[in-house]
């Protein structure tokens, strides 16, 4: 199962980005949660440190989409070497000027100049791939394995911020966060596969371009958007249904992406990546209903988590795997971080709901179910938008 994953870790010019990629991956898992801890320890005000950690996750959104088209029409040597020099810089101020009680605007303002200059390595990454791994089922396990890198990264994120406040201080968190920074968007920007990065050449219209794009990337971007909302409603109604056993779910959630990102990735597939991706989406309505049937239960509940992260994770994959069919090469960094960002917001508006359906678990998780059984019926609607638009 693992050899798909050691032909791309074999492949020349794949392992040092890959690795820049999870180093600059730790930061996003620590700083949401470090500037919280670190405003809150010195201002004393949860509304001001939630204001900031938002700040920092609008920013990082916002950047995205600036770096994904940065990234298109420069390359990503150029971006990342600009943003792993810049986003350190700025966290040092920000650890600086909270530690020295500066004004809340100031606080929020630079939070919001971190997260968007955060280097977007992943974005980096998912562009360079395909011209490393020109063959489909070599791609599907790179992206798999960046998925599960990412994972790995998110959970380890926060437990370094745990060990770090173990000291005392949430003080160090910041400055270690933008060590990790630097090293990993430098380690990105200089790795040779990168830099001998060139766009695309094309000689279509540049409207012809927008076109080609624009009716298969709405498509997925309502589609990740309805994803993200499910999942923002998931993880209000878990905490809520189980409060004690959250921490255990939510690790069983995690487990379950793991788990099917290096399964999925270990299969050379043969059916399209859009009946995939409807598959997956179906899937996750189904086991979500399942969770929601068992939410007044013990056991069921981990199980039926694991089983909901099994099935995201492919799910993601051949999402993400579609826009090398439908995206022309020099719009790819565009389009990916137009899936993350509408991915984060969705999230957000999920969050939103669910609080206000806090008290009726079952209800919120039958929500999720029937949303993502809507994302799934977008999908199959709009299956024949999901064809090659690149020739």
């Amino acid at each position: 199962m693992f050899r798909p994953f050691s032909w791309v870790l074999r492949t020349q010019g794949a392992p040092v980005p890959l690795l820049a990629t999870f180093v600059g991956s730790l930061p996003i898992g620590m700083l949401t949660l470090g500037i919280l801890l670190l405003v809150r320890q010195t201002t004393e005000s949860y509304a001001v440190a939630g204001t900031a950690a938002g700040a920092f996750s609008f920013g990082n959104a916002l950047g995205l989409l600036i770096q994904g088209r940065l990234i298109d029409r420069h390359g990503p040597a150029r971006v990342l070497l600009t943003a792993a020099t810049l986003c350190p810089t700025l966290l040092v101020t920000l650890t600086v000027t909270i530690t020295q009680h500066a004004a809340a605007p100031l606080l929020i303002t630079l939070a919001a100049a971190s997260g968007a200059t955060l280097p977007a390595t992943v974005t980096g990454m998912r562009v360079l791939c395909p011209r490393l791994l020109p063959d489909p089922g070599d791609r599907t396990a790179a992206y798999a394995l960046l998925a599960t890198l990412f994972q790995v990264a998110m959970v380890t994120g926060p437990l370094l911020v745990a060990a770090l406040a173990l000291t005392g201080t949430a003080t160090p968190v910041l400055p270690t966060a933008a060590a990790l920074t630097a090293a990993g968007g430098l380690l990105f920007a200089t790795a040779p596969a990168v830099r001998a990065w060139s766009p695309p050449s094309t000689t279509r219209p540049a409207g012809r371009i927008r076109s080609a794009i624009r009716t298969p990337v709405v498509t997925l971007v309502l589609g990740t958007f309805g994803v993200g909302a499910a999942t923002g409603m998931l993880t209000v109604a878990v905490a809520a249904a189980r409060p004690a056993l959250a921490g255990l779910l939510f690790a069983a959630f995690a487990a379950g992406e793991l788990l099917g990102g290096l399964v999925y990735g270990g299969v050379r597939w043969t059916l399209p990546n859009p009946v995939r991706l409807i598959v997956g989406q179906c899937g996750m309505s189904a086991a979500v209903a399942l969770l929601a049937l068992s939410s007044g239960t013990g056991w069921p509940m981990p199980a039926s988590m694991l089983l909901i992260g099994a099935l995201t994770a492919p799910a993601a994959i051949a999402g993400s795997a579609l826009l090398d069919d439908v995206v022309p090469p020099g719009s790819l960094g565009r389009a990916y971080t137009m899936l993350v960002a509408a991915g984060l917001i969705g999230v957000a508006a999920g969050n939103a709901t669910a609080g206000r359906l806090a008290g009726d678990t079952r209800t919120t998780l039958l929500l999720t179910a029937v949303t993502l059984s809507a994302v799934a019926a977008w999908t199959l609607a709009r299956r024949r938008t999901l064809v090659s638009q690149t020739t």
